[in-house]
């Protein structure tokens, strides 16, 4: 990213309510020194980055619940002046709406980078203030971080990727420096995302609390949040090695990675109707699989902007009118499913709308304001798609088909079967949470079907790779 991006102050990125960027004055490195004199100072920096998920153009909203999934086409985006998304729905990307909010993901996502080099910088500098332990799990949390961020940027900004693409296509930082960097290509990219996540297993087993703990996501009801599951922890890392090995299409070490998860199930265990059936505290996020996730006390906001029901046809980010596309398409007729069930409510319009991220109660559960960035529904689909063994991959599909009270594969459902059903899959289980459009990508879909329309649609290299931003590449 460019020199303005990487003179940006730590404090100024994490601690909230300040707004003062850091360069290497001597003023500003006083405010280095006292932010890192403790061990405080680390947390209350390191929390900066959970904070800032929640921004409007990361995961607050563009890569979890608006911007993704109106690329993946789960949404209309009727044009009008009164909706941004009408752009992105058409993946016009040239248009100056998309091109403000391509550049506002780009130049952010790279700032937040920027904050954890800082950061691990400082661990490295001033960590002597913690004992060994702490040390080792900021370190791994942010390194871990990085390779989250990394990974969305390359998934984004880079075409689906091929092993023998040496187009130079992205930088890379790991420092603060006033030098830019060099383009790499995408392999490069993915290797250095390795390398991190590998560090930060290493550091994490060490360290991480979670390691040692019987279960790591809470209770539905559980107050207040406590738990490592939002935060970088070791099992983020792990399944966050086994999307990355999914987007290189290594399948074996995808494989061994998801089983590694799907072995600490208990860890994260599946959710229950016990969990859904009382209104108050309906865990329809499915928080208790959460593997990594954060909390947003701002949620409703973004639910009331967008998918509540009394908005008009130009705002609401629903499917199509008739119902067809929800009810037909995605949920194949099976009411009964639990996505479906809790997620999606007819309420004022004679269609369902997507209530997921519907605060239902005023009484503090986490899980009722919560967005999920990674979960263990991602790991059987991924143990499915790559398990070489036929019944195998169907057991991993049926787990997560079960539990979601949609019913098994037949016994005798074909290859060809089951990778139709984990596509549909992709597209029940992450509505709200981004994922769809990248497996599309991923797997090079043709085409896709539309929620605007209930009808297919072209998909191109170009519809799929967002542009680099021109305040990247001019002047460079």
């Amino acid at each position: 990213m460019k020199i303005y991006i990487y003179t940006l102050a730590l404090a100024g990125l994490l601690l909230s309510g300040c707004k003062k960027w850091m360069d290497v004055k001597p003023e500003d490195k006083f405010l280095e020194e006292q932010l890192f004199s403790s061990k405080q100072g680390f947390e209350t920096s390191i929390n900066g980055f959970y904070l800032g998920n929640t921004d409007a153009s990361l995961y607050g909203g563009a890569l979890t619940m608006t911007t993704m999934d109106i690329m993946a086409q789960l949404y209309s985006a009727s044009f009008s002046d009164k909706n941004p998304n009408y752009a992105m729905s058409s993946h016009a990307y040239g248009e100056d709406v998309a091109k403000g909010l391509i550049d506002r993901i780009w130049t952010k996502q790279f700032a937040n980078i920027a904050g954890l080099n800082n950061f691990i910088a400082a661990v490295d500098k001033y960590g002597a203030v913690m004992d060994s332990a702490n040390r080792q799990l900021y370190r791994g949390e942010a390194l871990g971080l990085r390779a989250f961020y990394y990974l969305d940027l390359v998934r984004m900004f880079t075409p689906a990727y091929t092993q023998d693409s040496m187009i130079q296509l992205m930088p890379y930082y790991t420092k603060v420096s006033n030098d830019i960097s060099p383009f790499y290509p995408t392999k490069q990219v993915m290797q250095f995302i390795l390398d991190d996540l590998t560090k930060a297993e290493q550091l994490l087993l060490a360290s991480d609390p979670a390691v040692k703990q019987a279960r790591v996501s809470q209770s539905t009801m559980e107050f207040p949040r406590t738990t490592r599951n939002y935060r970088m922890n070791y099992y983020a890392v792990k399944a966050l090695k086994a999307r990355a090995y999914m987007w290189m299409g290594d399948k074996p070490a995808a494989l061994a990675a998801a089983k590694a998860l799907i072995a600490e199930q208990s860890k994260f265990p599946w959710t229950t109707t016990n969990d859904l059936k009382d209104a108050e505290y309906c865990n329809k996020i499915f928080a208790t699989e959460m593997i990594m996730g954060f909390e947003y006390t701002k949620l409703l906001d973004v639910f009331n902007n967008n998918f509540i029901s009394t908005l008009d046809g130009t705002e609401l980010l629903a499917p199509e009118s008739s119902g067809a596309f929800i009810n037909q398409t995605v949920f194949e007729g099976i009411s009964g499913d639990y996505r479906y069930q809790y997620n999606w409510k007819i309420v004022a319009k004679a269609f369902p709308t997507f209530v997921k991220y519907q605060d239902t109660n005023t009484s503090g559960f986490a899980s009722n304001r919560t967005v999920s960035l990674i979960r263990m529904g991602e790991m059987y689909l991924i143990a499915a798609e790559c398990e070489p063994d036929l019944a195998a991959a169907r057991g991993y599909l049926n787990e997560l088909r079960i539990k979601r009270n949609f019913g098994a594969l037949a016994d005798n459902a074909t290859a060809v079967d089951v990778t139709t059903a984990i596509m549909k899959e992709y597209r029940r289980e992450f509505i709200g949470e981004g994922q769809l459009f990248y497996f599309y990508k991923r797997t090079k879909a043709g085409s896709i079907i539309a929620g605007n329309t209930n009808k297919a649609i072209t998909m191109t290299d170009v519809k799929y790779t967002l542009p680099i931003p021109l305040s990247e590449t001019t002047p460079r």
